[in-house]
């Protein structure tokens, strides 16, 4: 076991060492942005939720000193609350995507949709994806061009930034750690021809590599990763590019870093699948350690030399005290050589240097057994206030009907739905703001064993009625029944059925 320990913090200690070496050498500046081909760009902004910075944004790509025929503008707005009228302006030459759904259809899809559509269109080089919640700099596309011609697939650098420039403390940490990670680690592991973990919010890629690749597959950070795997199986690596840069404010912090368990999952379930060096890099990259797993095993093993004498390694080798303690300080020194290329104020090396409080604060308060106490006591204190409604249905493998009841529960305003056939029942696991998303839940549910339910919300002659409740369990019936005069209007309910059901199958772009 101490073998093992010694190997692998060894390994760790000359790959960070190796980061340190390459950071102190000076990238070549690149001053003339010229290239011999403009390309022409697909900007393809992604918007969510609040509508935020959305149309400060499409101000900043309008006004890009990029030539405005070789890039065109497209905004897809997956459930924006209030979207801004200004992007929906004839003369701003933008396309808008609505995609009206009753629950957000999520970035991945929303971009493998655009992808399928512009997939065949003619004088397209590259698509540049970004999250409406970022900031741009004038020139954004313009560096963008001249990298094209050396990178087909790249990460802009982050920087974070706050609303009103004065910054909280642990926003301050949060932001320092963020700038030492994509200023040090990933501009040099982009420096060594590494790959780096792609961050979906804000990415460019060449449309030849993505009709090789396939569609995108971005539902969490997981998927993330996967993806960036199998690019490194393809020899693609994605780097980050200093020149090009985007600016979010610090409350949108995220470094898009999945969860150490989920890193070690993703390593046991592909080390030995690993195609070439660059993948194999990759996915031993998952497992690095951090910080405080460092120390505590550099700790450990000096610890055990001082007093048991020195580690034998498999008996081709012997590890002394003397050695780890001289591994751990040289560790120490490229750690301080680390710090000159992160492009950071002296007293922001309080902050870095704080960024462990934090991680210990945060992961103290999201482990399981605190997480899951605070919850029971905040559960226990608030009073609920729980409405219930049994309906009969219809549930059909689409050969046969099955009865079935409905039973539509409000807790505190927020909607769930227990389906009860033969004694059994299920109910959603997410609380909705809508009883009808709380019903799509539960048909996305059943359509995993090939199962419908056969009510108005499912048919496709179902119209619904905006009419400001939050619920939205009110409709009107579109089926042209026998002697139904024009301009008749047949109101309904979400759970209602008749024999005149026809399953809807139509995701609803606007």
């Amino acid at each position: 076991m101490n073998a093992i320990l010694y190997l692998y913090i060894t390994v760790f200690t000359i790959y960070f060492i190796t980061l340190a070496i390459v950071s102190l050498k000076s990238e070549k500046r690149i001053r003339d942005k010229y290239t011999s081909k403009d390309s022409n760009l697909c900007v393809i902004v992604y918007a969510t939720g609040d509508a935020g910075t959305l149309e400060y944004l499409i101000r900043q790509l309008k006004s890009q000193s990029y030539a405005k025929e070789h890039y065109s503008i497209y905004v897809i707005l997956d459930k924006v609350e209030n979207p801004p009228e200004f992007i929906f302006q004839t003369d701003l030459g933008i396309n808008v995507v609505n995609i009206n759904n009753m629950e957000p259809i999520g970035k991945s899809q929303a971009y493998s949709i655009m992808a399928e559509k512009l997939g065949e269109a003619p004088n397209l080089d590259a698509y540049v994806f970004i999250d409406a919640k970022n900031y741009i700099d004038s020139d954004f596309l313009e560096n963008i061009n001249f990298y094209l011609t050396k990178r087909p697939i790249f990460m802009p650098m982050i920087n974070y930034i706050g609303a009103d420039m004065e910054l909280k403390f642990w926003d301050s940490v949060k932001a320092a750690y963020a700038q030492y990670i994509y200023n040090f680690i990933y501009a040099s592991r982009t420096k060594l021809g590494l790959t780096n973990l792609l961050n979906t919010d804000t990415f460019v890629i060449k449309r030849d590599l993505l009709n090789k690749i396939g569609s995108f597959d971005f539902r969490d950070k997981i998927s993330e990763t996967n993806y960036t795997l199998k690019l490194a199986k393809e020899k693609i690596t994605v780097g980050t590019v200093k020149d090009v840069k985007i600016y979010r404010e610090i409350e949108n912090f995220d470094l898009r870093i999945p969860s150490l368990s989920k890193r070690i999952e993703i390593f046991w379930g592909n080390w030995t699948k690993a195609k070439n060096l660059l993948a194999f890099e990759y996915v031993f990259s998952l497992i690095i350690p951090n910080w405080l797993v460092c120390v505590l095993i550099y700790m450990y093993l000096i610890s055990h030399t001082y007093h048991f004498g020195s580690i034998g390694i498999f008996g081709i080798f012997h590890a002394s005290y003397t050695l780890i303690l001289i591994s751990f300080i040289v560790l120490a020194l490229a750690f301080c050589i680390s710090l000159f290329n992160v492009g950071i104020y002296a007293k922001d090396n309080i902050y870095l240097f704080s960024y462990p409080l934090y991680s210990i604060a945060h992961i103290v308060k999201n482990f399981p057994p605190i997480r899951g106490i605070k919850n029971l006591i905040q559960n226990k204190n608030r009073k609920h206030n729980i409405e219930k409604m049994i309906t009969d249905a219809i549930v059909t493998d689409g050969k046969k009907d099955y009865p079935c009841k409905l039973e539509l529960i409000s807790d505190d305003g927020l909607a769930k739905v227990r389906f009860i056939n033969k004694g059994k029942s299920y109910t959603t696991k997410n609380n909705h703001l809508r009883m009808l998303d709380a019903i799509r839940e539960l048909s996305a549910k059943l359509n995993d064993y090939g199962l419908s339910l056969k009510i108005c919300q499912c048919c496709k002659h179902y119209q619904a009625v905006v009419d400001g409740s939050t619920n939205m369990v009110k409709g009107n019936c579109r089926y042209k029944f026998e002697g139904r005069i024009d301009g008749d209007i047949i109101p309904t309910l979400i759970w209602n059925t008749c024999p005149n059901f026809e399953k809807e199958n139509v995701v609803k772009l606007f």
